[in-house]
């Protein structure tokens, strides 16, 4: 009998310890950051982003309106913050920017989805890693890159720069837009609607022209994601 009795007592411990306040300080917590900063014409804007999504759109607003939904148990929000820097030439949004004295480094990623209004002539550096990232009407040059997310671009009128490892990008050029093509893959694959000349093509490289030429430069590289120029 005595053998029987323990049973019950591992299981009662082991609720117990599911049950302990450490557990139930790990639950999620939901913070909404709203900001509003200055860019000079034609500036640039630079993101840093490990999880979550990048949406931004481009206005006739001559500042820059960020919207952020930050998920994170409640000591990671404390001690990680969404970093907002004006220079210069611009601003750089760092979404996971950890105190100095943080040293959970196993712990330290803040999910962050940002909804971004910016004026219509800056250009974009995207940097980053589980995010998807989508581009609408922002017209000039731009650079992404992201691990696992798509890329999706609308209305793109300047040079474009895309790196995934597998997620896709769809790009949508405005009209009467066209440029240089290369495209860099290992196993993706590229397909263009509105008419790629081909200038050279191998197993993992193609080059060409689309929409006639011009002065912009389309360059994507992938592992296993695909392309679409629309």
């Amino acid at each position: 009998m005595t053998k029987m009795a323990r049973i019950p007592m591992v299981a009662l411990l082991g609720a117990l310890a599911l049950s302990t306040p450490a557990v139930a300080s790990e639950q999620t917590e939901t913070e909404r950051v709203d900001r509003t900063v200055n860019i000079r014409a034609g500036g640039q804007l630079r993101i840093k982003n490990f999880s979550g999504r990048v949406t931004i759109t481009g206005s006739r607003r001559g500042d820059i309106a960020i919207q952020a939904i930050r998920r994170a148990p409640r000591e990671r929000l404390d001690h990680i913050k969404l970093e907002v820097t004006e220079t210069g030439s611009g601003v750089t949004i760092e979404a996971n920017k950890k105190d100095s004295d943080w040293r959970d480094r196993n712990n330290n990623v803040v999910d962050t989805q940002l909804d971004i209004q910016v004026p219509h002539d800056i250009s974009l550096d995207i940097d980053v890693f589980s995010s998807g990232i989508r581009i609408i009407d922002v017209h000039g040059k731009q650079r992404h890159k992201t691990f696992s997310g798509d890329i999706e671009i609308t209305g793109a009128e300047g040079s474009i720069d895309a790196e995934t490892f597998s997620g896709d990008v769809d790009l949508k050029l405005a009209s009467s837009i066209g440029g240089h093509v290369d495209f860099d893959s290992f196993s993706g694959s590229l397909r263009a609607d509105s008419g790629l000349v081909t200038r050279s093509s191998s197993r993992r490289r193609v080059t060409g022209e689309i929409g006639g030429g011009g002065g912009h430069n389309f360059h994507f590289k992938t592992f296993s994601g695909d392309v679409r120029i629309r």
